[in-house]
């Protein structure tokens, strides 16, 4: 699958990214100054929408906000700059959070079926970049503070001047097939009924293949072959990087982790494609701005 044909949300932000590291503090400041420059506020990770539409504030209305609110740079829309703030410390109710009265600070997994994709990856950015830095206020090179940095792309230690860069978190989620089924399942934090395909955080020194083989194997007792990589998704649940495959496997034959999984089953296709169009099974799965949705569509659709 070609990278343009990537369907996931949170994928393909319409910013530009500035990686002018030399001039980007001098960049940012003038553009926090610049009268065009555009806000999303977030509380929490969640942003404010109004009236069904994410809630891009004129950046003059930072005086709103807590002084010490973190504000960071996600990039430019033409000439125009893109800022997310957090309103966190506004304190632990939302509605009490700066511009509520217009809107409201609403669960972004709600809100990723109002906005636009091209909202949502912006506010994903948002999100992802807030939650990093809330925990990495401390170096972990000498445990001394460290300080945002170009816009929020970077935080430098104040004692030994060692960098730190947001992290990724890579994941491979794997839909499972043979004869014409996919294996789905559920840990137990998921509700019955809900039905995913599995997943499994790449470990050191591991390929994201090497890691849906031993995921795979490990929580379901399942050996994949013809392992087929599809498209990825920058996942701010707080930091990961989806790697989708769909992959064969050798047969139907189940030895559940049931610390892990605590509900799997082989479901044909044409019930998958049922759900996908509405109809009522006695399973449900993601909704669509899931990478786990785009590969049962892609799946269902013969391909690959």
């Amino acid at each position: 699958m070609k990278p343009a044909e990537n369907p996931n949300w949170f994928a393909h932000s319409p910013l530009a990214r500035l990686n002018n590291e030399e001039a980007l503090d001098e960049i940012v400041a003038k553009k926090l100054s610049d009268p065009s420059s555009v806000m999303i506020p977030l509380w929490r990770g969640d942003p404010l929408i109004a009236n069904g539409a994410a809630a891009f504030l004129s950046i003059a209305a930072r005086g709103e906000f807590p002084r010490d609110a973190g504000i960071v740079m996600l990039g430019l829309r033409g000439e125009e700059a893109v800022f997310a703030i957090d309103a966190s410390g506004a304190g632990p109710d939302p509605q009490a959070a700066p511009f509520a009265d217009i809107g409201a600070y609403t669960p972004i997994r709600e809100a990723a079926g109002m906005v636009s994709k091209d909202d949502l990856a912006v506010i994903g950015h948002g999100r992802w970049l807030f939650e990093w830095h809330r925990k990495h206020r401390f170096c972990a090179n000498c445990g001394a503070p460290t300080a945002m940095k170009n816009g929020g792309a970077k935080r430098r230690c104040e004692t030994c001047e060692t960098e730190h860069f947001p992290r990724t978190d890579p994941v491979a989620i794997v839909l499972a097939v043979h004869e014409g089924a996919c294996l789905l399942g559920r840990g137990p934090h998921f509700p019955p009924g809900f039905l995913s395909a599995l997943a499994g955080f790449v470990e050191a020194a591991e390929t994201p293949e090497e890691a849906a083989k031993r995921e795979l194997f490990e929580e379901a007792g399942v050996t994949l072959t013809d392992i087929r990589y599809q498209f990825s998704q920058p996942w701010p649940f707080p930091n990961a990087m989806m790697m989708g495959f769909i992959a064969d496997t050798q047969s139907r034959a189940l030895h559940l982790d049931t610390t892990e999984i605590v509900e799997a089953r082989w479901i044909d296709k044409a019930d998958i494609r049922a759900t996908l169009a509405g109809e009522e099974r006695d399973f449900f799965v993601p909704p669509k701005f899931t990478i786990a949705r785009q590969l049962l569509s892609v799946w269902v659709r013969g391909n690959p």
